[in-house]
């Protein structure tokens, strides 16, 4: 089967695997900053940086595609930790190294800048757009506290395209040898002193953030067992490889160097994740309609929740998920890092969540005062008092009526029992909490 696969590709194809993520004419949209109904300014900002994978590409996106990549598995995986987490990515199709630190120094000095004054011919259509959100970088990194960043696959697209993959590498002539060889350590000096300039400009805005940078993954092989089977030639995989490893060691002195700074910087093995299953981790089996081979390198969705794995290991040593949910059960609820359980299930009615109030004030850790007479609960959390009232279209927050923005609260049939049930945004929010609903994982975050 697999020294099939290894045959169907033709050597221009085999350079598109490598390099597939330099010329494309569609883009994923930018991420926005997740936004959430009475957030206050204490919250835990993300800032992404970088190229296509941390704009979240995959294979067969258009402008209108809402990306699902690793920034937004971090960010849900701070969600997870009970963290009022918010996020920006700042990510662009085909970004270099050296366009990365241009535009971090352009943000620091407060510069307005264009596409020319960064990377020319960038393939990315936001480019212009989001190179004139510079002062907005700049403050956003300002007020980070985790920034991550996947940089430098793009840096040797040009040296990739030169070897040009139709000889083995050790077929080449003797001096083509030696010239790609020289371009090679000369993209990896580049890369390293870039890289050391992006990490300074991060440390003079926010010298106490927390950041991440992956390594890069080399998607050419698959393995069985202990056996690897090399989609090149095995002298073009060997010259390939070690270029990789020499590229992890440069990032790894990086690291070590500003770690040595104070700076609280670390790497995200994005290697490993992806190259355990490259077939299913990336596009590069992919075919056209015509079934001839269409090969991407970009993660598909299962390659990005690799990846954010791997962003979650070193920052918080696991990656969570909700548990499964019983048939008919709509959406699961995280409060604080801890997951609802409870036998009275959540129910959906006109786009809100409506949870049984006392395991909403359980969950919060909200005092609750019933009034029978009145139908109203009143719950209390520290400076903050709600009154909600079973069938009133309005809630009270600190003594003031607000448009409740949801149904009424209502009586729900159990069997022997009624159960109140609550909008649960709405009382959250009421208390001061964060609500964040992600359609990704039908889960409703609800963190202070």
């Amino acid at each position: 089967m697999y020294s099939k696969l290894r045959n169907m590709w033709s050597r221009a194809t085999i350079a598109a695997v490598v390099a597939g993520c330099l010329a494309f004419s569609v883009t994923a949209t930018a991420a926005p900053k997740a936004g959430a109904e009475g957030v206050s300014s204490d919250t835990y900002d993300i800032v992404v940086l970088g190229d296509s994978l941390a704009a979240g590409y995959e294979l067969g996106f258009t402008a209108s595609s809402v990306p699902y990549g690793f920034a937004e598995h971090a960010y849900e995986q701070a969600l997870f930790q009970g963290l009022r987490a918010e996020y920006t990515n700042y990510g662009i199709i085909g970004l270099r190294s050296e366009g990365l630190s241009k535009w971090l120094d352009a943000a620091a000095k407060g510069q307005a800048v264009k596409e020319a004054d960064i990377q020319a011919g960038l393939s990315d259509p936001r480019a212009a757009a989001m190179f004139g959100k510079t002062t907005q970088l700049a403050q956003d990194l300002k007020d980070a506290e985790l920034v991550l960043v996947t940089i430098g696959g793009n840096d040797f697209l040009w040296m990739l395209n030169d070897l040009g993959f139709e000889t083995a590498f050790d077929q080449l002539p003797a001096d083509k040898q030696d010239q790609l060889k020289a371009q090679l350590d000369t993209l990896l000096e580049g890369f390293e002193k870039q890289l050391k300039a992006s990490l300074g400009t991060i440390q003079k805005l926010q010298p106490n953030a927390e950041i991440v940078v992956a390594n890069q993954y080399l998607p050419i092989y698959i393995q069985i067992r202990d056996q690897k089977t090399y989609f090149v030639p095995d002298s073009t995989a060997k010259f390939l490889t070690d270029g990789q490893a020499r590229l992890l060691e440069r990032l790894q002195t990086v690291v070590a160097e500003y770690s040595k700074q104070g700076l609280n910087v670390k790497i995200a093995d994005a290697s490993s994740a992806i190259e355990k299953d490259a077939l299913k981790f990336t596009s590069i089996r992919a075919t056209d309609e015509k079934g001839n081979p269409m090969p991407d390198i970009h993660p598909t969705a299962s390659g990005y929740a690799a990846l954010g794995k791997a962003f979650a290991e070193p920052l918080w040593g696991t990656y969570q998920t909700v548990k499964p949910r019983k048939q008919g059960v709509p959406i699961s609820i995280v409060v604080g890092g801890k997951e609802v359980i409870t036998d009275y299930a959540p129910v959906i009615k006109k786009g809100r969540t409506f949870l049984s109030l006392r395991d909403v004030t359980d969950a919060l850790g909200a005092e609750l005062q019933w009034n029978a007479a009145t139908s109203t609960a009143t719950i209390t959390l520290e400076n903050r008092t709600v009154a909600i009232t079973v069938g009133a279209t309005t809630i009270s927050i600190n003594g003031k009526s607000e448009p409740l923005n949801a149904e009424p609260a209502y009586l729900q049939q159990f069997s022997g029992e009624k159960k109140t049930y609550v909008p649960l945004a709405a009382l959250s929010d009421g208390l001061g909490f964060q609500v964040v609903y992600r359609e990704t994982l039908k889960t409703a975050f609800i963190n202070r």
